[in-house]
């Protein structure tokens, strides 16, 4: 599969050993934390790499998401346009936007 087709990937998705790495996570933080940034409440159904290298299996680079959230993260990784929305003070989400730039 594609995902797995990434030379830097050291677990492919369907063994033993990234299901139990996968369920740690999920466990530990059921919540999407993107979804807590903007003051929702959603489980979590995704691990994504928070720097996009799916070789750093650390568990400081893994963030739980919902399936939503991680395919926006995955696009905007992947250069594409993306929208995120606000957060509850009305401040993008987006790190990438300029006001969170100061420009």
């Amino acid at each position: 599969r594609a995902r797995d087709a990434d030379a830097r990937r050291t677990l492919a998705l369907n063994t033993a050993a990234w299901q139990k790495l996968r369920a740690s996570v999920l466990r530990d933080a059921p919540l999407c934390v993107h979804c807590q940034r903007r003051g929702l409440v959603q489980p979590a159904t995704d691990v994504d790499h928070v720097n996009g290298d799916p070789g750093d299996n650390s568990r400081a680079n893994l963030q739980p998401l919902c399936h939503p959230c991680h395919s926006i993260k995955t696009a905007a990784d992947k250069g594409k346009h993306t929208r995120q929305g606000c957060d509850l003070q009305g401040m993008p989400l987006d790190p990438r936007h300029p006001w969170n730039n100061g420009v």
